[in-house]
């Protein structure tokens, strides 16, 4: 069950940038190693390189030629400081100094995107070998394991040993439909994160992942209980309608406190543009039906009433001289404009700055108004249920 606000949560843009700068999840990457000391720059062909000025001879770099790098995580330990890196077709895991310590081969394999796995000669003639796009790259720090899922065999997902990628834990062999976690195409998205919700429960892994088929576009994965990787025990966010009338391209996801926050963008279909939109969305950590799932749409706009629709990147920060409180977090978010007709970003982005108590009081709000007033304020519709789920706003006690 899904409730939306009508009335965005809007600020205006600080700044707007400069054309060519809107590439901002390769940078958000470049800050996580740089900001720990190192240098990490992955360029149009997979090469990661220390900047060509004198500091090449200060950071360790690493480069590995005619890849792609996708993702990057790092061990939970920082002092044993390994660097794991998801990319076409291969990964790697890198020593403090970013030096190769080893490296495993994950395609090409022989797929197609109309075939369930296993996928051999009999039960899918139409198989090519096929490139496998590291999708998720995610480090389980509870049972200390690194998390792989690739776009390939409908985006089923391994579990690895941290110490050494090339050893597979468990691998999603004979799947079922639940079990298909990543989206199976390279050019569209997929976020994840690992949480749980108690110290004394067994973590979950939240996933969102665009539209290829017929999936649920945010879901709860089991880590820990046979079926691995499934939702049939846990939960996933209902769509009644067409999925691929929505289109959701997800940007990021973190748990914060208590609650799952997934960042995307897709098609308003209650507008008559049918535009596409930014929203936030919120789950409560211990929610196993979703009956806690709120979303609210953000907008971003230029003082000059220029509207930046298409988050790009997307980062919790603290205001306050970086000490953290309630009232100092806020979001940081790269936005752009769209190109015509498409969902593709153009190269005219800004920055906006929302506050996180702000974004949770709109929110509560919104969920409140659903749940006690029918959906409506002062007369006018404030919140209604999304996804053509054939369900309204409630009138119920507080």
């Amino acid at each position: 069950v899904t409730y939306l606000c009508k009335t965005p949560l809007e600020t205006n843009a600080l700044n707007a940038m400069p054309p060519g700068t809107v590439l901002m999840v390769q940078a958000l990457r470049s800050l996580l190693l740089v900001v720990i000391g190192w240098s990490f720059i992955s360029s149009s062909i997979g090469v990661a390189q220390g900047t060509k000025s004198s500091h090449s001879d200060i950071y360790p770099t690493f480069i590995w030629n005619n890849t792609i790098f996708e993702h990057l995580a790092l061990h939970p330990d920082p002092s044993v400081g390994w660097v794991y890196i998801g990319a076409q077709d291969q990964l790697f895991q890198l020593n403090p100094l970013l030096q190769l310590r080893l490296r495993d081969d994950t395609g090409p394999v022989t797929d197609s995107p109309e075939c369930l796995p296993p996928v051999t000669e009999t039960n899918c003639p139409q198989a090519r070998e096929t490139s496998n796009h590291n999708k998720l790259l995610l480090v389980d720090p509870y049972s200390m394991e690194l998390i792989t899922c690739g776009s390939v065999n409908q985006g089923i997902c391994q579990k690895r040993d941290l110490t050494s990628i090339n050893v597979v834990l468990f691998s999603t062999e004979s799947s079922v439909e639940t079990q298909y976690v990543a989206a199976n195409h390279p050019n569209v998205s997929t976020v994840g994160l690992v949480v749980r919700s108690h110290p004394d429960r067994q973590q979950v892994l939240f996933v969102g992942r665009g539209y290829t088929s017929n999936h649920p576009p945010i879901s709860t994965r089991n880590l820990a209980q046979e079926p691995i990787f499934s939702y049939e025990e846990t939960a996933k966010l209902a769509v009644a309608g067409r999925l691929s009338e929505y289109d959701h391209h997800f940007v990021a996801s973190f748990a914060h406190r208590h609650h799952v926050y997934f960042f995307f963008y897709r098609r308003d279909l209650k507008s008559q543009s049918r535009e596409y939109r930014t929203y936030i969305s919120r789950i409560c950590l211990d929610d196993q039906a979703y009956y806690s799932y709120v979303e609210v749409p953000l907008m971003c706009r230029s003082r000059a009433g220029k509207i930046y629709n298409l988050l790009q990147a997307v980062q919790l920060g603290f205001s306050k001289d970086g000490v953290e409180s309630q009232d100092s977090e806020i979001l940081l978010g790269v936005f752009s404009t769209h190109l015509s007709s498409s969902s593709r970003p153009s190269e005219d982005s800004a920055l906006c700055i929302f506050n996180l108590e702000d974004v949770d009081r709109r929110i509560n709000s919104t969920r409140d108004l659903c749940y006690t007033q029918m959906g409506r304020e002062a007369g006018a519709e404030a919140a209604y249920i999304e996804y053509e789920v054939k369900s309204n706003c409630a009138n119920l006690p507080e």
